[in-house]
């Protein structure tokens, strides 16, 4: 592309707006500019590119000012086509699709960008940490598509007199479904379920419960998941609803299942309240097979509708054999934050003796189904319902603790407990937020733990998300 080449042009004669240069990415994803004292973030952009934008009147609570990009004046020679038409700016009355943040950018270039950033928060908290890898990607260079074996779609409705079924993702930073006819980062035979169950909800005049509550209405659809095993013919379809005693919603259940196939298991899932929760406490099997079953790191795994499994198999995969082979051999294994056991079961048929702490009683129930499933012993993987709190307090000392927070990171009680008394003499991170990653490894330096690998891994094509495997090693110099 010419670097005077504008990808998007969305400015009037009226409105010139300011021109910037883009010189970093934040952990979101957007472009970070200035103008006077005023830092600016402006999504869709790429380092070095100048850009004409449009400040929102408002900063945020950081004091950082929300841009709108309106010409993109000098691009960068990393600026591509974004593979779907619901990405970026879009014509008047549209809005973006929320999902992806990163399309513009060219894929070797967003693997640079994000081993960068890894890179630059660790070592602001760990100055003598190592640079970050090479960023391992899951999917092709050529075409990094197809990648969510969980797709997730949410409903809405459109405006007007007769209000119509739509099926989509959230706009940016807003709960306003952005209706959408493809999404390339789903694999196919998970949006053709997708779609066919919509089209099934629509004919029969199913309505979505966000749009309901707007006019005083019935309506009942939520979200859908389906999962698309990667190593199996497998698929499971799980439709979250208010309420589940709606006639029209089960003929367009049944209806959808004959146009599907059998190889699909279908789940009903009870939500009626109003939170940021996908999921409510009650799931009800219609159709097909309790647990959907797939093969990563050499293991079989059992997963329900709603027990968390990475949604990347493949990146998954990768993530499975880093963690196995930063554990030495035969050695006894603490592995905290287990979820259905992705690290622990692979671990145990290697031959090391597990304790799989998780306070999620339905991830611990696909875990102990797993491990009967692959014939391992009680004894060679135990698994733990409990928080990592509570369980830290009571484990005999482990030198070996393979450890995968949430996006939080570990809370101030287990990075006290784990690196100021139980001190193991190995610790392997795997991180799903770079931020709350260098925090913690900022604290366990400080206790006297030496960072010796930052491996990332690419979860999620498309955004600035990174996957992080850090190796750490006690040093007993505090």
């Amino acid at each position: 592309m010419p670097p005077s080449c504008s990808t998007w042009s969305c400015s009037t004669s009226a409105d010139a707006g300011d021109i910037v240069e883009i010189h970093a990415l934040d952990v979101a994803g957007d472009g970070i500019s200035t103008i006077g004292r005023r830092k600016i973030a402006v999504p869709f952009t790429i380092p070095g590119e100048r850009v004409r934008v449009r400040l929102a009147p408002q900063a945020r609570r950081d004091g950082v000012v929300p841009a709108e990009v309106l010409d993109v004046l000098y691009a960068s020679p990393h600026r591509v086509a974004p593979g779907c038409r619901h990405f970026g700016p879009q014509p008047p009355g549209r809005e973006a699709c929320g999902g992806c943040a990163w399309q513009h950018i060219a894929y070797p270039e967003q693997l640079c960008l994000k081993t960068a950033l890894v890179t630059r928060l660790v070592r602001t908290a760990v100055p003598r940490a190592p640079a970050a890898l090479p960023m391992l990607a899951a999917t092709p260079m050529h075409a990094p598509w197809g990648y969510r074996h969980k797709v997730h779609f949410v409903f809405g409705a459109t405006s007007g007199r007769r209000p119509r079924l739509v099926m989509g993702h959230f706009a940016r930073g807003s709960r306003r479904v952005v209706e959408v006819a493809e999404c390339p980062v789903h694999p196919a035979a998970g949006n053709e379920r997708a779609f066919a169950f919509r089209d099934a909800c629509d004919a029969a005049g199913v309505e979505a419960a966000a749009a309901s509550r707007a006019r005083n209405t019935r309506g009942v659809l939520k979200s859908l998941t389906v999962r698309v095993a990667r190593c199996t013919a497998e698929r499971m379809m799980t439709v979250v609803v208010t309420r589940d005693a709606d006639r029209a919603l089960r003929g367009a259940t049944r209806r959808a299942l004959a146009r599907i196939g059998p190889d699909t298991s279908l789940h009903v899932n009870l939500h009626p309240r109003a939170d940021a929760f996908v999921f409510g406490r009650e799931t009800r099997r219609i159709h097909g097979k309790e647990r959907l079953r797939d093969d990563v790191g050499g293991a079989s795994f059992l997963i329900s509708p709603t027990t968390f499994f990475q949604t990347n198999a493949d990146a998954a995969e990768l993530l499975v054999g880093l963690v196995r082979a930063a554990v030495p051999e035969r050695v006894p294994v603490l592995d905290l934050y287990a979820g259905a056991g992705l690290f622990a079961l692979p671990l145990a048929l290697a031959g090391h003796d597990v304790v799989a702490v998780e306070e999620n009683a339905a991830a611990v129930a696909d875990g102990e189904a797993s491990r009967a499933l692959n014939r391992i012993p009680p004894g060679r993987c135990r698994f733990v319902a409990s928080r990592v709190e509570t369980a830290l307090a009571r484990v005999a000392p482990y030198q070996t603790v393979v450890l995968d927070p949430p996006r939080e990171g570990c809370s101030a009680a287990v990075r006290e407990r784990l690196f100021a008394f139980l001190r193991p003499a190995r610790l392997v991170y795997v991180s799903c937020h770079p931020e709350t990653l260098a925090r913690d490894l900022g604290e366990a330096a400080g206790q006297g733990y030496s960072v010796e690998s930052l491996q990332p891994v690419d979860m999620f094509p498309h955004t600035p998300q990174v996957e992080t495997v850090a190796i750490l090693r006690r040093t007993d110099r505090v």
